[in-house]
């Protein structure tokens, strides 16, 4: 099968992330200290770029990229003087937005850094740990400045109506997590798997067999890149294809569709889905007695098994996000 080259990729350029959310599917949080420099951040980039023949779009995200803000806005002036384009989107939960003064600043400097959107994560799952207040005030100044086409919400129905759930107590709010992971909005891989799957109705190993994922593994055209310079499927967060620095990206685009065939994680995957990896512990024993949230709960739960046993070789990677 034929290999699409990626031209939409996420500079993952921090792990560390004032939230610990229980959404997050890279398990960020105030305690992970993962970063990219500014200097791998442009040279990562430029390989995206240079890979395919129709260009990269980048957006930058974390973890939180407002949490060094002279390196974020040094990428992205030195992106766009460079001419590897200007950043589609940086991405952010708005924690830093207490100042009006502060954001009419921070995103003017990034509107004359050419930033296509700016993308603000709002969710009850955000508000256990940013004030509702500052993800209004940044969206509110971000359309005055930027206008509304280029800001996005997730979840513009929460940003009207939501509350700040660190309010409320722990019952409370974990019903409110299991009423909104109910609505399938979330994808359920990192703490997501661990937090939010726990609140869905399980369904058998079985409902997931024959269930390939070569769309996501090898059709998508979009990556994200961690901070070593792993590269990631746009929705497989800890799953590896190649890692920039030893390789350029058009060396790890051109041995993974040589390759992929032969992968002791993604031939699987891409062949039958987590019911075709699970093969590899070697038995039929369940990961989670009762079944499973959704086919990437599933999946994320063999994976760090494998990880477990050291039998992840360098595909299930790092080991950081899978709590481990």
């Amino acid at each position: 099968m034929p290999v699409k080259y990626w031209s939409f990729a996420g500079l993952m350029l921090t792990s560390w992330c004032n939230a610990e959310c229980a959404s997050c599917y890279v398990s960020c949080s105030p305690a992970r200290r993962e970063e990219m420099s500014a200097d791998d951040a442009l040279a990562f980039w430029a390989s995206l770029v240079e890979a395919s023949p129709h260009g990269c779009r980048v957006h930058l995200t974390g973890g939180e990229p407002f949490g060094d803000w002279p390196r974020l806005i040094e990428i992205c002036r030195r992106a766009s003087g460079e001419g590897l384009g200007p950043a589609e989107k940086v991405e952010t939960n708005a924690f830093w937005a207490t100042d009006e003064r502060v954001v009419r600043d921070r995103l003017a400097a990034l509107d004359a850094a050419g930033m296509g959107k700016l993308v603000i994560s709002a969710d009850p799952y955000h508000q256990q740990f940013v004030p509702i207040e500052r993800c209004r005030l940044a969206a509110r100044l971000a359309e005055e400045i930027l206008g509304p086409r280029r800001v996005q919400v997730r979840w513009r129905d929460w940003l009207a109506d939501g509350y700040d759930t660190d309010s409320l107590g722990d019952a409370e709010r974990e019903a409110l997590f299991a009423r909104c992971a109910l609505g399938g909005r979330d994808r359920l891989t990192g703490r997501a798997a661990e937090r939010l799957a726990e609140q869905l109705p399980p369904k058998p190993a079985g409902e997931y067999a024959d269930t390939p994922c070569r769309e996501a593994l090898l059709r998508s055209r979009h990556v994200h890149v961690d901070p070593a310079g792993r590269v990631m499927p746009g929705t497989c967060a800890g799953l590896v294809l190649g890692t920039i620095g030893p390789e350029s990206v058009s060396d790890i685009w051109r041995r993974l569709e040589s390759d992929h065939a032969d992968r002791a994680i993604i031939a699987p995957l891409a062949r039958g889905g987590p019911t075709a990896l699970r093969g590899r512990l070697g038995g039929e024993e369940p990961l989670r007695p009762g079944g499973y949230a959704s086919k990437c709960h599933f999946c994320w739960l063999i994976r760090r098994e494998l990880l477990h046993r050291g039998l992840g070789g360098q595909e299930i990677q790092p080991a950081w996000m899978y709590g481990l």
